[in-house]
């Protein structure tokens, strides 16, 4: 008896745990990992792989999607997603989108060589206008 309470926790605590992580990963979860905070290196543009959590409750889950649109004003930011099993919701609030490391800041700079600074002009004022005028 004493053997298999033992083997039971080993389970808990060992690699059954990291399964089970995997699997909430596919499913949701309340903890992503690998995640990173939005900075001036890790920017939120369209294409950038994230998780986020669905819905508006605090206690939702998070899942992995990939930014869709981001939308800046004065008050704050928020973005279109796509989440992996094909579901969208549009304009979440930022908070409740978090960057993948996967998804660096390396690939956003080759798709600005791409664009050719294009990005940098959608960045300005511009899009601020345009979020004002979809509110």
């Amino acid at each position: 008896l004493a053997a298999a309470r033992e083997a039971h926790a080993l389970l808990e605590r060992g690699a059954g745990g990291e399964e089970e992580e995997e699997e909430d990963d596919a499913n949701g979860t309340t903890n992503p990992r690998g995640t990173v905070l939005w900075s001036s290196s890790v920017r939120c543009v369209p294409g950038r792989r994230c998780f986020a959590q669905f819905g508006v409750d605090d206690d939702e889950l998070w899942f992995r999607a990939t930014v869709l649109q981001v939308y800046r004003d004065d008050v704050g930011q928020w973005a279109d997603v796509k989440y992996d099993d094909g579901d969208e919701e549009r304009m979440k609030p930022i908070k409740r989108i978090k960057a993948l490391v996967d998804s660096s800041s390396d690939e956003d700079e080759e798709e600005e060589e791409e664009e050719g600074g294009q990005e940098e002009e959608e960045e300005g004022e511009e899009p601020m206008q345009e979020s004002s005028a979809e509110m």
